[in-house]
């Protein structure tokens, strides 16, 4: 048995994968991040895992899309060994002597990509089987492709590297007692490779030509020159691959308009992976130790430049403003508190609300009408469909009694894209344009993915070098992963919300749509910045004890085109979420950052309270009360919520992932006492009304901007609870409408 473990100790994949432990700890945590994904650890939540089961391409899971996502594992997997070989081969000299050294290298550090690529197929396919019905035979074409594209990566680094590192006067089935003949000199002294031989007394076992083990030959006999010589040449060869691979794929951005080159998000996780391991994998072998210092002060350097060049700044615009240097806004407390404020009762932002309000009223056949306020959550596209689901549902089997008595929409991230949606067919509908807008079309365009091009833009272009521009209304803009996930957004949607934020002005004078307020937050000072086609100053306290929390937008920026703002760009800043897309920089001086609102309002409580407040007695004098619909994409309390036992780990990470993992949470606790004291302040009735969509603590939708079929079908189901039946039949008393057809579930 000891004799047994010696000969497994001493095998060379186990042998380098003891290496890369002690010298390339590193390059492993790649391969951890990638484990960690299909077993679901790491981005479960935010449905990571789910990119790599099930590729999208060109808007559908194929056959092509399982070969891209092989062809970048593969690149990965090449560039992973070519970095282990700089690394680790100088400590191997044996190799030197050994034919096509690369090669047999390769083979014998398959350990880590051969088990993933084993375990990725098959949690593929019992993710494709189980969460996206696909049959059988399809997923056995899906494990096909994949380890084609895999295989086609490999071959084209092989016919690279094989006539370049072959030893021709080598032979892997010569003995180790008979050395290589036209090598002689043993050199003299103290070698570098004499620690090798000192510790190493016992052979090593590889896998050599045709699969078969072999041990390795002595190298005493080799010169050290010739050692380093052909150590070097690798390097160079080395070094010569990692640049081309990484240039072949960095210039994937040059076409990322055209839709054929619009790569699975897993390809692009993978392709940002295997750019960042060789850059690293390039600096290590040639600076060593001095790679994590340049990195450092490279890292620092850009920093300090960036703050007075913008090559250095990846500034992400608000496409529609104008950033004219002579129109940019001091953004200090002076100009907040005076300059940008307007005050009394007979302003313009007062008079456009009454005006709104009394219209909205003259809609609905009742002297005093409910008045109904929309808060829907963030949560990525999970929430754009249910809070479209809901909608679309509640106002087909209420008659059109829920748009109709629908004053005010707010809320935070994708939960205000599916309500920009169901508001644009609202408005469809009334002009006569389209003809049924709860037809289940309008649902399937808002669930099509929203990541491949975004995460291409991020992986090619975005951390290296911006060099594309845009043109919306005569003005140029910087081409990055904000702006692509707006043209994806337009696509996916038909353009239906293509228009700038003015556009809506009228229409909501006019009482013909509900009005939207956004509130992203300011990244610089916490503050939030409210948006809307309408001038918001009638919300905003004027006196000496307040912080000025909320800025208007159409004040503050009355000299920066506000109305000419694409409204998608605003959908984008009410939805940043933090890395996945960039803060939204606005025309001041400094650069102010806007965020997702969810950093401070995720649900629209407290954007709701202020507006309340602002009219409560316009409400008070020609309304029967408020009715607050809330649609979360994930309730209070969960089910089956369960507290584990708070570990050693946990006593140390707790303080600082509790503000991760509980903001959300927080915010509820904040805004549900909020409410309470504030319903006791308001002279008239104030209902809220709960949809839920996740009630349960194992249920699991992922929070990303792209969802798999089952995903879908639960969204689609949800609506059907027995709780979000009895909020329905709750909406339907307070509107005294009669349900005019049995709830209907499907997608």
């Amino acid at each position: 048995m000891i004799k047994n473990l010696k000969l497994i100790l001493d095998f060379f994949p186990i042998v380098l994968l003891k290496g890369h432990l002690k010298y390339n700890f590193f390059g492993l945590l790649y391969w951890a991040l990638l484990f960690s994904i299909i077993f679901e650890g790491f981005g479960a939540n935010f449905g990571v895992p789910f990119l790599f089961f099930s590729p999208e391409y060109l808007g559908e899971v194929s056959l092509w899309s399982f070969l891209l996502l092989g062809f970048s594992l593969g690149g990965f997997t090449m560039g992973f060994n070519v970095y282990s070989y700089t690394k680790l081969g100088p400590r191997f000299p044996f190799l030197v002597v050994v034919s096509t050294p690369f090669f047999r290298f390769c083979i014998n550090n398959g350990l880590l990509p051969l088990s993933f690529i084993i375990i990725y197929l098959i949690k593929m396919s019992q993710f494709q089987l189980n969460e996206e019905f696909a049959p059988v035979m399809t997923v056995i074409i899906y494990n096909i492709f994949f380890i084609i594209g895999f295989s086609l990566f490999i071959l084209l680094s092989i016919l690279y590297f094989f006539p370049l590192r072959r030893n021709r006067n080598t032979d892997d089935t010569s003995p180790e007692s008979n050395p290589v003949s036209s090598i002689t000199n043993k050199g003299a002294g103290k070698k570098w490779y004499n620690y090798f031989r000192e510790r190493k007394k016992t052979p090593i076992y590889y896998i050599g030509r045709n699969f078969k083990i072999y041990k390795s030959r002595s190298i005493a006999h080799l010169d050290e020159n010739v050692v380093k010589q052909v150590f070097a040449q690798n390097r160079i060869n080395a070094l010569i691959f990692e640049v081309i691979t990484i240039f072949a794929f960095l210039s994937l951005s040059f076409f990322r308009n055209y839709d054929l080159f619009e790569v699975p998000a897993s390809m692009s996780i993978v392709t940002l992976l295997t750019i960042i391991a060789m850059v690293f994998g390039a600096l290590s072998s040639w600076f060593h130790r001095w790679a994590y210092p340049m990195i450092f002060i490279s890292i620092i350097g850009m920093s300090i430049v960036s703050n007075y060049f913008d090559m250095f700044r990846y500034t992400s615009y608000a496409i529609g403003m104008d950033y004219s240097q002579n129109k940019r806004i001091q953004y200090d407390l002076k100009n907040i508190r005076e300059q940008h404020k307007l005050y009394g009762d007979s302003n313009e932002s007062h008079q456009a609300i009454s005006t709104i309000l009394n219209n909205w009223k003259t809609k609905i056949d009742s002297p005093k009408p409910k008045l109904i306020i929309l808060n829907t959550s963030g949560g990525g596209l999970r929430s754009a469909l249910w809070t479209f689901t809901v909608l679309s549902n509640c106002d087909e089997i209420l008659n059109q009694n829920l748009s109709k008595h629908l004053q005010m929409i707010t809320g935070a991230s994708g939960g205000m894209i599916g309500a920009a949606f169901y508001r644009e067919l609202i408005l469809r509908k009334e002009l006569g344009t389209i003809k049924d807008k709860n037809i289940a079309v309008y649902k399937e365009m808002l669930g099509k993915d929203l990541l491949n091009k975004l995460s291409f833009s991020a992986s090619t272009s975005d951390l290296f070098m911006r060099y594309k521009k845009m043109s919306y209304q005569g003005k140029q803009y910087t081409q990055e992963r904000g702006s692509e996930f707006e043209k994806q957004l337009h696509k996916n949607l038909k353009n239906y919300v293509e228009h700038p934020l003015g556009y809506y002005k009228k229409k909501e004078l006019l009482g013909q749509i509900p009005v939207m307020i956004f509130s992203p937050t300011i990244v610089n000072d916490g503050r939030r910045m409210l948006i809307s086609s309408q001038n918001l100053s009638f919300m905003i306290q004027d006196n000496s004890s307040t912080s000025y929390e909320n800025i208007d937008y159409q004040t503050f920026f009355k000299t920066n085109s506000p109305q000419n703002i694409r409204f998608s760009t605003v959908l984008r800043a009410n939805a940043t979420f933090p890395i996945i897309m960039p803060m939204m920089s606005l025309p001041t001086i400094p650069e102010v950052q806007l965020m997702d609102s969810g950093i401070r309002d995720n649900y629209g409580g407290k954007v709701t309270v202020d507006y309340l407040f602002a009219l409560s007695e316009w409400i008070k004098e020609n309304t029967s009360g408020v009715i607050i619909i809330e649609i979360r994409d994930t309730k209070r309390i969960l089910e089956n919520e369960l507290y584990k036992q708070t570990s050693l780990l946990d006593k140390i990470t707790l303080p600082f992932g509790n503000v991760y993992r509980n903001f959300t949470r927080t915010q509820d606790l904040d805004q549900e006492q909020l409410m309470k004291l504030c319903k006791t302040s308001f002279s008239f009735p104030v209902e809220t009304i709960t949809f839920n969509l996740r009630e349960d603590y194992n249920e699991r939708i992922s929070l990303s901007w792209h969802l798999t079929k089952k995903e879908k079908q639960k969204i689609a189901e949800a609506f059907g609870s027995t709780e979000n039946q009895k909020a329905l039949y709750q909406l339907q008393k307070l509107l005294k409408t009669k349900i005019e057809k049995e709830t209907e579930v499907s997608f």
